[in-house]
């Protein structure tokens, strides 16, 4: 009841898909993200094999990528050793950042390219779909309809239309 409109990832929850629209706005790439001083800051690109040997900071139960990336490494049949679970983007690049271990993220466009290493992955593994959610029963005042309608129509004509990823 607190918020009118929501950007983020596919909501998990069964119970509550009635009640919501959501509305596919753009897809992110999905990175390994590797402190500067690993071996693999040196190269450009990454397989999830050589990501496979160092400890992952992973996403955790409550985040809406975490079913994406099981998947993702399920099916590469790969299990990543996790030290520590996170849901923010931020505390994750921190760990990172403090070598703690490697990660898998979706492209942070607002990220300092100084924190860690961003590497393209060699596997094709998909993209991070991000969404616009609102409640399907509740009134959404003129400016959030009017942002709404901006959000959508900036990623189309900037990502989508050009089948760019963020």
């Amino acid at each position: 009841d607190e918020l009118d409109i929501v950007l983020a990832s596919m909501l998990q929850r069964q119970d509550i898909k009635d009640k919501i629209n959501t509305f596919h706005l753009v897809d992110q790439e999905i990175l390994a993200a590797v402190p500067f001083e690993n071996p693999l800051a040196k190269q450009k690109d990454v397989s999830l094999k050589e990501l496979v040997q160092y400890l992952f900071i992973y996403y955790s139960e409550k985040s809406g990528l975490r079913p994406q990336l099981d998947q993702m490494f399920n099916k590469a049949n790969i299990k990543p050793k996790i030290l520590i679970g996170a849901v923010e983007d931020h505390t994750i690049i921190g760990f990172v950042y403090w070598n703690y271990g490697v990660a898998v993220v979706p492209n942070l466009p607002q990220l300092n390219p100084n924190e860690v290493k961003l590497l393209h992955l060699k596997d094709k593994i998909g993209m991070h779909p991000i969404y616009i959610i609102t409640k399907s029963d509740h009134f959404l005042p003129p400016a959030v309809n009017r942002f709404n309608e901006f959000v959508q129509k900036y990623c189309y004509q900037n990502y989508v239309s050009k089948d760019k990823l963020i």
